[in-house]
């Protein structure tokens, strides 16, 4: 049985391709739940660490370059995919690395499975050491995958980056079903419009709108 558990606010802003990350701490979660940190097995994961975007296999976005246990929490350097030569088009794990970039994206996860006799009903000292709200504890655990997860999302960071130009409305719409549209569009009627004004027009109103703009006509 492969179980999930979701930290926020622990990634950092990318430093070139990669990101440095707490995937777990000795602290309780939103299911009153502890995963020891020293339990942690790695052996399997180390053979193949990729990293996925919210637990979906069908999206890798890079790999996992280092792990490094200490003593209530474990860290991750997070290597992101480069984009292959000569592709073309949007390029997911750019577009994940942007809205991490963005604070946007904050959550890292990790997929696990308690090893054999490995999970326990807290004792007393567990209690002292975690809280009366503890209600389990994972002392040995395999980590099976680490995914950067998408909650919770700042949407309001999401509109300002993309009227920064950091990520595009047709990736967003694209890659996470999200349309941004401007919260107010003016139309302004230009009198005596000619045929190539307007077709000069309609390309700068679509062109603006492509990028999440408010296009007034002024610029014309």
């Amino acid at each position: 049985m492969s179980i999930r558990k979701l930290l926020d606010t622990n990634i950092s802003a990318p430093t070139g391709e990669e990101i440095d990350a707490i995937i777990t701490t000795e602290s309780i979660d939103r299911d009153g739940e502890v995963l020891i940190s020293q339990g942690m097995d790695s052996s399997e994961f180390d053979k193949n660490p990729i990293v996925f975007y919210n637990h979906d296999y069908a999206q890798p976005i890079g790999r996992v370059t280092q792990l490094k246990r200490g003593n209530n929490k474990i860290d991750a350097t997070i290597e992101f995919a480069k984009r292959p030569e000569g592709f073309e088009g949007p390029f997911f794990p750019d577009f994940v690395k942007a809205l991490v970039g963005q604070g946007i994206v904050k959550g890292i996860s990790v997929g696990f499975m308690p090893k054999d006799g490995g999970v326990r009903k807290p004792t007393k000292k567990d209690k002292s050491m975690y809280g009366d709200g503890v209600s389990r504890v994972y002392s040995q655990w395999k980590l099976l995958e680490v995914s950067v997860a998408p909650l919770p999302a700042n949407g309001d960071a999401l509109v300002s980056a993309i009227k920064k130009g950091v990520v595009s409305p047709i990736d967003a719409e694209k890659f996470l079903n999200t349309k941004i549209r401007p919260k107010r569009i003016i139309n302004i009627e230009m009198p005596d419009e000619g045929v190539l004004e307007r077709v000069s027009r309609l390309d700068s109103e679509r062109k603006a709108r492509a990028k999440g703009r408010i296009w007034s006509g002024l610029s014309r």
